[in-house]
């Protein structure tokens, strides 16, 4: 298959999981589960049919053996993962940029630790490093981006509801081990077939589950909003037959990098209906959601490299310097970064306090080591050109999380307080502090990126060629 065809399945997962994941928000909580999981592999099931020229060939061309395969493939992929995000989600809580966090930046770095963990059984280092660099960007720039999609945000992972938040996040390995076993199932066959057991398996299981929860109550909230739903399910479809493909085609890290762009795409959503005046107020903060957006950008190339990746050989001295700004990085997550400060009107008075956070309660702090670590894996590449160009313009773009909070709740302040933020009666701001060994990080790491570059283009081309046999 040409290079150009094998890419049409990535570019659908990456538009169709952002259309799935912005309709799952607004549907989880105020539809029930098993109706809602009904509804997704339902539409799961019409699109695999409707994209295999012979349904029936297909299901028949499969062993029994690959037949089981794509049946708990199935379970675990088409329906598993949207019902853990439908049984899980309240009404609104957790909030909306927390489900997208842990959807799209949680599963995405699960894909590409899954990418790592291929990689170290095939015994590609570089490609495994490249795959965790990966995984640290998408889950710091996925957070850059929710975090400033409002002020104050609603984003405090793990505070609130963690239980309900991890058992979210575990769908991405449901998603990613069901996808793992339909392209195992269709080694002997094709994948339509595989797929089409996947889908009606997963159908059947949540009918059953919605036999047992009682039809009438999910029917006629399903009818309240049809045209979603539809949307949802078609959009649920879609995923479901390109997310294996996409596997099959590139591997696990190249679909880690599609799940990471979602709340990229949506963004730029918002702003697209800003421009043409169809939206309220803007509620974004572009600064930072461009910085979250150009980290997620550099988590994107250094997943492209992970399949791909040459050892070069280079000076041992460039990679012990390499190493420096993540021990920086990791040096500033304890030290202060933000400075919150709240003020709020009471019933029984005002309340003004403030507090100091530190660099791993920060956006930046976890967005510095990501870079640093990415730094780190491209001394060890022969061609880290993308990858660090993508990580210049993210570490330019750094300065603009630095006042960005990791979580804006406080367990150890009354939530009467704090449920007051945002309105008339309180305010919660946030303002960023030096914190040296973080500063450092960022600039060490450029520093370092601009060596790498300098003695990439005076490497013989010959010693390239043989860092490729293992040299080091």
């Amino acid at each position: 298959m040409n290079r150009p065809k094998r890419a049409v399945p990535l570019l659908v997962l990456s538009a169709a999981f952002a259309l799935f994941v912005q309709l799952s928000v607004a549907l989880a909580g105020r539809v029930p589960a098993a109706a809602l999981t009904s509804a997704l592999t339902a539409g799961a099931l019409i699109i695999v049919v409707l994209a295999t020229p012979r349904p029936l060939a297909a299901l028949r061309g499969l062993s029994r053996t690959a037949v089981l395969q794509s049946c708990a493939g199935g379970l675990m992929a088409v329906a598993g993962a949207p019902a853990l995000i439908a049984a899980l989600r309240l009404t609104d809580a957790p909030a909306g940029s927390i489900v997208v966090f842990w959807v799209s930046g949680g599963w995405a770095a699960i894909a590409a630790c899954g990418a790592a963990v291929l990689a170290l059984r095939e015994g590609r280092m570089l490609g495994a490093g490249w795959s965790i660099a990966g995984a640290l960007l998408a889950l710091a720039g996925v957070a850059g981006v929710v975090a400033d999609w409002e002020r104050p945000s609603s984003f405090s992972p793990l505070v609130r509801f963690a239980p309900r938040e991890l058992g979210m996040l575990m769908g991405g390995v449901l998603l990613l081990a069901g996808g793992l076993l339909l392209v195992r199932a269709a080694r002997s066959a094709s994948l339509d077939g595989a797929l089409l057991w996947g889908a009606g398996s997963a159908l059947s299981a949540s009918l059953v589950w919605w036999a047992a929860s009682g039809f009438a109550r999910g029917w006629s909230l399903l009818g309240e909003q049809p045209l979603v739903v539809v949307l949802a399910a078609i959009a649920w479809g879609f995923v479901c037959t390109s997310w294996p493909a996409t596997l099959k085609s590139w591997g696990p890290a190249a679909g880690a990098a599609a799940l990471s762009v979602t709340p990229v795409l949506l963004s730029a959503l918002i702003l697209v209906e800003q421009a043409v005046g169809v939206a309220g107020p803007q509620p974004l903060i572009v600064p930072g959601v461009t910085a979250g957006s150009l980290l997620v950008l550099a988590g994107v190339c250094a997943l492209a490299r992970a399949a791909g990746a040459a050892q070069a050989v280079g000076p041992r001295w460039l990679r012990a310097v390499a190493a420096v700004p993540i021990v920086l990085a990791v040096a500033g997550l304890a030290l202060p970064a933000v400075l919150a400060r709240a003020d709020v009107t009471l019933d029984s008075g005002v309340f003004t306090g403030s507090w100091l956070m530190s660099g791993a309660e920060s956006v930046a702090g976890w967005a510095a080591l990501a870079l640093a670590v990415l730094v780190l894996v491209a001394t060890f590449e022969t061609r880290p050109a993308w990858p660090i160009v993508a990580a210049f313009a993210a570490s330019a773009a750094w300065p603009w999380l630095r006042d960005v909070p990791a979580t804006v709740w406080r367990p150890s302040l009354d939530p009467l307080i704090q449920n007051y933020y945002g309105t008339e009666y309180g305010s919660i701001l946030f303002t960023s502090q030096t914190n040296v060994p973080m500063i450092g990080a960022v600039i060490a790491g450029a520093a370092v990126m601009l060596v790498i570059m300098a003695v990439r283009r005076v490497t013989p081309r010959g010693d390239a060629s043989k860092s490729q046999h293992g040299g080091s």
